[in-house]
């Protein structure tokens, strides 16, 4: 087969991405990223803030905004993409997988209610021109914990061509967190336990999801457990007028009452709650019991780049504690809503990471780094990526 285009986007929960990537199938197969399309506003002006917003069957005329407003503005800026490579749009594959923020949303309106929803979106790529593929969610565990992994290891650790150890995954999202590891050898395979064969090697890959504990959705729970007492994981530098809040689907609006007084010992014990309620109904595995090293992604980067010590995350206790009370550590918390929440999604991290019932509590140093979706402007590490690597693989 020769190379060909395809689209795939990425439907989070904080936002919609479209990846364009150039195909060569094979037994490893050659998968380039050659565009990637992002809008911070959606088409009437507003935050992009996830394809899932627009569902709710209270207002039916909502479903019928996410395509104009945030569908089409991404497909027309493909086609200018396209009409630069010369490529004609009806010959280019879309295909649309939602994440956690969807998964939510099915929970709470039923899987007849978001079909309804995808087969919207899916007509709209067929009305804009192009071959509409997949619209659907996508599996946490069976389907993007695998794609993560996929495309970590093949770029860190090059292990579809190579007899490397591969890496074990956390990825701390907005909504969830995903753990992608091989497992040990001669371990059953169970229903959590996915087949991975590429250019011959293959790995059997578990992953687990756990929903409600991305840092968005932690950091709402703790707003809302915490009340007004929500000021201390929060900078003394942060004044409620500034506070940009946090919008809990279905529930309201949260913002300061009183100006930040950050208190580590109080913050830590508002996310250790959160995290035992959830590891009390299903248990977080002690991922030392896998026996290889792991990298951290997405918001266990944000936690530990901010002090520079992402080949250390370790010391991500020491920097909350030494500098979050520090308000000249915060240089435009007024207008930056990241910054503002540092210091509570660093909190957040560390209790995640290394706290009581912690993912790397008994050997911290298994977390070996946290690496950076990004680099120099172009998104490296996404599941889509490893979700064509896996499309495209031909048997040997």
């Amino acid at each position: 087969m020769g190379k060909n285009y395809h689209a795939v986007i990425d439907a989070g929960s904080s936002g919609t991405r479209l990846f364009l990537y150039e195909v060569l199938s094979g037994a490893y197969p050659e998968i380039t990223l050659v565009a990637e399309i992002e809008n911070a506003q959606i088409a009437d002006g507003r935050r992009e803030d996830g394809i899932n917003n627009f569902v709710d069957p209270a207002k039916p005329s909502l479903a019928k905004e996410v395509v104009p407003l945030t569908i089409v503005p991404l497909l027309l800026q493909l086609k200018k993409t396209l009409g630069e490579l010369g490529v004609s749009p009806e010959d280019v594959v879309v295909d649309l997988f939602a994440t956690a923020g969807m998964r939510y949303t099915e929970r709470m309106y039923g899987t007849a209610c978001v079909q309804e929803f995808y087969d919207g979106i899916k007509q709209g790529i067929a009305d804009t021109g192009f071959e509409p593929g997949q619209v659907r969610t996508s599996d946490g565990e069976k389907e993007e914990g695998v794609w993560t992994w996929i495309n970590l290891n093949d770029l860190e650790r090059d292990i579809f061509r190579s007899d490397a150890v591969p890496f074990g995954v956390v990825e701390v999202g907005g909504s969830s967190v995903q753990l992608s590891f091989p497992a040990q050898p001669n371990t059953a395979v169970t229903g959590r336990t996915q087949v991975v064969l590429i250019n011959g090697r293959t790995f059997n890959v578990q992953c687990k999801t756990y929903l409600g504990l991305g840092q968005d959705d932690a950091r709402k729970k703790m707003r809302i457990n915490l009340a007004e007492k929500a000021s201390v994981c929060f900078p003394d530098s942060l004044l409620p007028d500034h506070d940009v809040g946090d919008v809990l689907d279905g529930v309201g609006h949260y913002r300061l009452s009183d100006a930040g007084r950050y208190h580590f010992e109080h913050c830590d014990a508002a996310y250790e709650a959160i995290i035992n309620a959830i590891h009390k109904e299903h248990p977080l595995p002690d991922l030392t019991l896998a026996g290889l090293d792991f990298i951290g992604t997405d918001a266990v980067f944000h936690a530990t780049k901010y002090w520079d010590i992402e080949q250390e995350p370790i010391k991500l206790a020491k920097m909350i504690m030494a500098y979050c009370q520090d308000s000249g550590e915060f240089p435009g918390i007024e207008t930056n809503e990241f910054i503002q929440a540092q210091a509570a999604n660093a909190t957040y991290v560390r209790a995640l990471l290394f706290g009581q019932c912690g993912l790397f509590s008994r050997e911290p140093s298994r977390l070996t780094s946290a690496l950076p979706n990004k680099v120099a402007g172009k998104t490296r590490l996404t599941w889509t990526r490893g979700y064509l690597l896996q499309k495209y693989a031909l048997p040997i």
